[in-house]
């Protein structure tokens, strides 16, 4: 029986509207207005909103300021939520946050952060910027230029059908002016990964194949987290599931990570709930996680949304 099956059953519990709007777009299925509105002035949306600053961005870019104290203490960060939420564009908060990305990545908005003194920051910047714009899409020249530049490197690290880090340096050195491989900008990041993954249609299947296969191999960690993708669900499942959130939307992740999907699936109670815990760390959809139902509920559509 299909996972999916019990999306019903959480319908009938009258969830709070991020849920049912989350189920919607998990299904495909059109999103009335009156729902949309309930969820546009939903709990975590209102949060976002109400965190927003002037130029649409949420202060600091990628670099946490310590000396403050945010609800979101970054731009990824809300990014991050909105992702998780279904938020795209097509409304006042998510197409300001464009602007405002694109205005970066354009150089007409300044980078907040400042630049690091290390020989992979003035690559990383525009990569860490259209990563996150990817989440939203974006026909803007510049964003398609550093998707462009990512996909080459990629073609050529496994131009020979498995990964050669001396072909990928050699392209990132000719495209970014830096070598990749190890760094916190090689293709086993999290930044390519969300770049790539959300770009994927442009992305030759084998391609895509030969990649998610090296990220499951590799036994590299997954660049800024600590999930190593062989070692499965012996990871921290908050964090590898973030990371697997991410892989979800390669066309080739079911078939990749099957063994680990079918793991994942014996995880179910009798109903087909999840519940991994009340220390599993995501983006709420319930308001709060005060009844195990709620809980059990949010756990479970976080985990269909790698099934989609």
């Amino acid at each position: 029986m299909s996972p999916f099956h019990v999306l019903r059953q959480i319908e009938e519990l009258s969830p709070a509207p991020a849920v049912r709007y989350r189920i919607k777009r998990l299904l495909n299925q059109e999103v009335d207005p009156q729902l949309w509105e309930a969820f546009y002035h939903s709990k975590w949306v209102e949060m976002l909103k109400a965190n927003r600053q002037e130029d649409g961005g949420y202060g600091r870019f990628h670099t946490r300021n310590s000396k403050t104290r945010q609800k979101y203490p970054t731009t990824e960060i809300a990014i991050d939520s909105m992702d998780m939420l279904g938020i795209r564009r097509g409304n006042p908060l998510a197409d300001r946050l464009c602007d405002y990305l694109e205005g970066i990545l354009k150089k007409e908005i300044p980078w907040p952060d400042g630049f690091e003194k290390n020989r992979w920051y003035r690559a990383a910047q525009p990569l860490f910027t259209a990563a996150k714009l990817s989440v939203f899409g974006s026909g803007c020249r510049e964003f398609r230029k550093v998707f462009e530049d990512w996909r080459a490197i990629l073609q050529e690290a496994f131009a020979g059908g498995e990964y050669d880090p001396d072909k990928a340096n050699k392209a990132s050195r000719e495209i970014l002016g830096c070598d990749i491989d190890g760094s916190y900008i090689g293709l086993h990041s999290v930044y390519p990964i969300q770049l790539l993954t959300n770009m994927q249609a442009e992305i030759h299947p084998e391609l895509k194949r030969n990649y998610l296969k090296w990220l499951h191999h590799s036994g590299q960690t997954i660049g800024y987290t600590d999930v190593i993708l062989s070692r499965g669900l012996f990871n921290s499942f908050s964090r590898l599931y973030r990371v697997y959130f991410l892989l979800s939307g390669f066309s080739c992740f079911k078939e990749e990570f099957e063994e680990e999907l079918e793991a994942l699936l014996e995880m179910r109670d009798p109903e087909g709930l999840w519940n991994f815990g009340k220390d599993f760390s995501c983006q709420k959809f319930s308001d709060d996680w005060k009844s195990r139902e709620r809980m059990m509920t949010d756990h479970t559509l976080a985990a269909l949304l790698l099934f989609k």
